[in-house]
């Protein structure tokens, strides 16, 4: 059988690890939040750039632009989707620590209801 001291340990690193993978979720969401501003940059920059695209002598011209808008987009893209995969990640490990928080707190408990029992 446990005993109550190790119960109580396994609680407390169960809140401690669920602490740390919320703090890793609040991380997460504010790399996921800049993530999604860049985007927001990028789409609106590639609307506000194609007023001069039916002009001939500027179409070629402005290829290298349009280029780098695109690897620009890209490059936003791409940040994002880590982003939201890292929020993923940190959102199941909280969910892990939670859970396992819940058991540790559940086997305490059991033990206190096993303890007042005539």
């Amino acid at each position: 059988m446990t005993t109550r001291a190790e119960l109580e340990a396994a609680l407390a690193r169960a809140e401690a690890a669920w602490h740390r993978a919320n703090d890793e979720l609040d991380r997460a969401q504010a790399a996921r939040v800049q993530a999604n501003a860049a985007w927001d940059k990028a789409v609106a920059e590639r609307r506000t750039s194609g007023g001069d695209r039916r002009k001939a002598d500027t179409i070629w011209d402005k290829f290298a632009e349009r280029r780098k808008a695109v690897a620009d987009r890209r490059h936003a893209h791409a940040e994002r989707d880590q982003a939201n995969t890292a929020w993923d990640r940190a959102h199941a490990e909280r969910d892990q620590a939670r859970a396992a928080w819940d058991k540790a707190r559940a086997a305490l408990d059991e033990l206190n209801r096993a303890e007042r029992k005539p």
